[in-house]
């Protein structure tokens, strides 16, 4: 059923499927109410495998994404104040079974994101995204200050919007919230593991790979899906290297099967889905999960 539903999927331009996506997921469903515990780091979830960000930026989708039993919802990335993004074209397929895009980092704001996520009670990591050290300090602070339902927060320092700008901002950031930092292909990967370690971080591994792409409005993007997999393998890798097993991980990059949650768990404490969701549907976010307690077990 879903390698089926992935090749009439893959048939529609992404555009199209982003549109009628919308109110699809705005819809107001009851939350699962998953019996599993599982712990990534500090943080308290109903299993390994969750929503990454990228899917709800707005914090609209996520009762709805709840009802199909994540581990957890990662929402985001936010900005400090609303934020237009890019102008489409935003997306692009890329076979097999990826993406191009550049969303530009589009955001109602903080303040909204938050208030919308009240209404929900389920594991939710804030995703946060900036400009500048001041706005995502500030980003720090409101969730620490309003806040009281989010788990944890993922500092997104890898963003393709950002240009490659955040190489040595993350020394600067803490939180009394469990802090993730996601780095993406091209950072200095040893760099954030060994600091990773010091400083007491996870890491979320891996974001999207620049490149360009005329297709693509601004001409670049970011590559996910099927083709970082490999890439991710060779990060996580790397990341036990330099920070051993001490430091929560959690893999993004690729993952749709079983086997491949399997694989990633054996060096991850935690997985994120978002291209496979939009390829085989919410309900991949429930198999997969029960793979990756399985396997646990």
């Amino acid at each position: 059923m879903f390698v089926l539903l992935s090749r009439i999927i893959e048939g529609i331009p992404p555009e199209i499927t982003r549109r009628i996506a919308k109110p699809l997921f705005m819809a107001p469903l009851p939350s699962c109410r998953p019996k599993t515990a599982w712990r990534i780091g500090e943080i308290r979830t109903h299993g390994p495998l969750g929503v990454a960000a990228g899917f709800d930026k707005e914090g609209l989708y996520t009762r709805a994404l709840s009802a199909f039993c994540p581990g957890f919802i990662v929402v985001g990335s936010t900005t400090a104040r609303h934020r237009r993004g890019n102008k489409p074209p935003l997306t692009a397929r890329l076979r097999p079974l990826s993406l191009v895009n550049a969303m530009g980092l589009p955001s109602p704001g903080i303040p909204t994101v938050l208030a919308r996520l009240k209404k929900v009670e389920y594991p939710i990591i804030l995703s946060i995204a900036g400009f500048s050290p001041e706005e995502l300090l500030a980003q720090i602070l409101y969730v620490e200050k309003y806040g009281n339902h989010i788990s944890a927060i993922e500092v997104n320092l890898s963003s393709p919007t950002y240009k490659g700008i955040w190489d040595r901002v993350s020394p600067l950031i803490s939180s009394k919230k469990p802090l993730f930092i996601k780095v993406g292909p091209t950072s200095d990967l040893r760099f954030y593991a060994e600091m990773a370690k010091r400083r007491g971080y996870g890491l979320v591994l891996t974001n999207t790979l620049p490149v360009s792409d005329e297709r693509i409005g601004v001409g670049r993007g970011g590559v996910s899906g099927l083709w970082l997999y490999p890439i991710l393998l060779k990060m996580l890798n790397k990341a036990r290297e330099y920070a051993g097993r001490d430091v929560p991980i959690m893999a993004v990059g690729g993952v749709m099967s079983c086997r491949q949650v399997r694989d990633v768990m054996k060096l991850a404490d935690g997985v994120q889905m978002l291209t496979g969701i939009l390829y085989f549907t919410p309900y991949l976010i429930k198999r997969l999960n029960e793979c990756a307690l399985d396997s646990s077990s």
